[in-house]
């Protein structure tokens, strides 16, 4: 039987765990490599900055902007006067026509988005079957181009077969025999 030379390992000698994840770096957090402290909580001001002067300059350019707005403005123009008529105080009337104007817009413009979305995935759709069926033409074109080449080519085999047998050496070769 062989010797149990193992040690005994004293529980209370281990180093105690870490209490925190093993991969922040001093400095940092837990979810970046570079041990840098990032902005937990953007501000509403630091996410508009970020924007830029171009994305409101040229705001009006972005697809169904122009006519979500002009939808919230008859929509804005109609909730006031709607309001100014049932007798409400032109501040309240006011207060109607923004709300209006807001609503109207905002709704709008998602249902835009939402069928721009949906033709866009048409148009991919209709791409990929369209490439289908031209993968599909091509293989049937280059089906028909083989077998063509290849009863061209047997007819050629034909012909020089009828030929050879024409001349003299096949008579010869087919009926004189010498031994």
């Amino acid at each position: 039987m062989a010797d149990d030379t193992r040690e005994t390992v004293d529980v209370d000698a281990q180093p105690a765990k870490p209490r925190a994840p093993a991969n922040i770096m001093p400095g940092g957090t837990a979810h970046t490599a570079g041990g840098e402290k990032t902005d937990v909580n953007p501000s509403y001001i630091d996410a508009v900055r970020s924007l830029g002067p171009d994305y409101y300059k040229n705001f009006h350019k972005r697809p169904c902007v122009r006519d979500s707005q002009l939808l919230g403005i008859a929509a804005g123009f109609t909730g006031g006067s709607l309001a100014a008529t049932i007798g409400k105080p032109v501040r309240v009337a006011s207060n109607w026509a923004v709300a209006t104007w807001c609503g109207v817009s905002v709704i709008s413009y998602q249902v835009c988005q939402y069928q721009r979305s949906k033709e866009k995935a048409g148009i991919r759709q209709a791409q990929e079957l369209m490439e289908k069926k031209r993968a599909s033409i091509e293989a049937k074109k280059e089906a028909r181009r083989r077998a063509r080449e290849e009863q061209d080519r047997i007819e050629t085999e034909r012909r020089a077969e009828e030929e050879r047998r024409r001349g003299w050496g096949y008579w010869y070769e087919k009926n004189v025999k010498f031994w």
